[in-house]
């Protein structure tokens, strides 16, 4: 492959000349060819390699992390359409097993971390007879090519937008997936209907300045030359004496050979001048912390749900996590199941599945809130009819504040 002028010392292009973008590349980017030096300008970094900065950036990654693991904590239940729970059904048993793997945590896992990732994740969920499945693959987002249509007006299924899908594996051997095998979930960029842009991309600065944070820390720590300066403060009518060069071995010596904290005593008359720069007063960890709240917002998570050196409050901690569960987790963990249900055809059989979270101590408060105010409810509406109201089925439904 060539390099243009401007490629050659500006590194990789954003895009190729086909404008795909992350999940539609099999080759390595290019390194940068050439490097300026002494230029004052900003470093950014390629957002493009999603999966490199998920593993060396650990703030980004506590944030992925993090959000998986609560949508992992869910438990898929099926409901028909009058609103009946059932406990018999070929999804229920891929749900128990869906790989050989992998538990089905896992696999919500997985999706959840390639959603963050790149916007779009995908499973292999091949068909069986009677339109059963049995198998649910998760796969790695960045290895999976969409091969759209080009028609994406008045298309009704999803095989009217995507033509199929191209999965690569380690050896670069190329395997073709029908639509009808694969479970493809995205989390929509408010512009494009399949393979939308990933929100790394708008993280490309606090990210950048992550990285930039670390290696200045690193560089002050492994590059710290001299701590300071003893000189002799001796001096005569003609000026400063120096030191004899006994003097200073003996000085020097005695440094060395004393442990942390220990005093030195001499008879040389000497000042100390401090050479080294407090980082404090560089400002890394507010600039760390600063870049770290705009990944967790971009992921609709809490600050105070992640470890901090301020520290937060029990109370701060469990209501925070309580606002993730019911702001975030549970809104993303059910849009992903009804497009799971949408494309497995389980919503053609009026069935959907729901994400039940309501198994997590922290949500128990609230499972018995709603119990309380229900008993109260019930009461009202047992009074009511005892004093010989008659009510139709809505309007008690309606007392009860209860959907029909």
């Amino acid at each position: 492959m060539e390099l243009n002028f401007w490629e050659s010392f500006f590194g990789v292009k954003d895009n190729d000349d086909n404008g795909n973008r992350f999940i539609n590349r099999f080759n390595q980017l290019l390194p940068t060819m050439n490097q300026f030096w002494g230029v004052k300008r900003a470093i950014w970094i390629d957002t493009n390699n999603a999966w490199e900065l998920f593993l060396t950036i650990p703030e980004l990654r506590a944030v992925i992390d993090k959000r998986a693991s609560m949508m992992a904590s869910n438990v898929p239940k099926l409901y028909d359409k009058n609103g009946i729970e059932i406990t018999k059904h070929w999804f229920l048993d891929m749900v128990a097993k869906p790989n050989s793997m992998q538990s089905w945590s896992d696999v919500v896992y997985s999706l959840s971390v390639n959603d963050a990732l790149y916007s779009n994740s995908f499973g292999y969920c091949p068909k069986r007879s009677f339109d059963s499945r049995n198998l649910f693959v998760p796969l790695p987002s960045n290895k999976v090519q969409i091969n759209s249509s080009g028609k994406t007006l008045k298309q009704m299924d999803i095989d009217g937008l995507i033509n199929d899908y191209k999965f690569q594996y380690d050896d670069n051997s190329i395997e073709t997936i029908e639509v009808g095998d694969m479970v493809y979930l995205a989390t929509t960029d408010g512009m494009n209907i399949i393979k939308p842009t990933s929100r790394i991309s708008a993280l490309k600065f606090p990210l950048s300045n992550i990285k930039a944070s670390y290696n200045k820390r690193n560089v002050l720590l492994e590059n710290i030359g001299s701590i300071g300066i003893l000189s002799a403060q001796k001096s005569d009518i003609g000026g400063a004496i120096p030191m004899d060069a006994d003097e200073k071995k003996e000085i020097q010596k005695d440094w060395y050979n004393r442990s942390k904290d220990e005093i030195i005593i001499t008879e040389s008359n000497v000042q100390w001048q401090p050479m080294s720069f407090p980082t404090k007063d560089l400002l890394l960890f507010e600039e760390l912390d600063a870049d770290k709240v705009a990944i967790i917002d971009a992921y609709g998570l809490n600050y105070d749900i992640f470890s901090s050196v301020k520290g937060s409050t029990f109370a701060n901690v469990q209501n925070a996590i309580r606002m993730c569960y019911t702001d975030t987790i549970i809104p993303e963990t059910q849009q992903m199941y009804d497009t799971m249900a949408h494309q497995l055809g389980l919503s053609k059989e009026g069935i959907t599945i729901k994400a039940d979270f309501s198994h997590l101590p922290v949500l128990q408060d609230d499972e018995e809130k709603k119990a309380n105010v229900l008993n109260t409810r019930a009461d009202a509406l047992n009074k009511i009819i005892t004093a010989g109201v008659i009510l139709s089925d809505d309007e008690k439904l309606a007392v009860l504040s209860i959907e029909k």
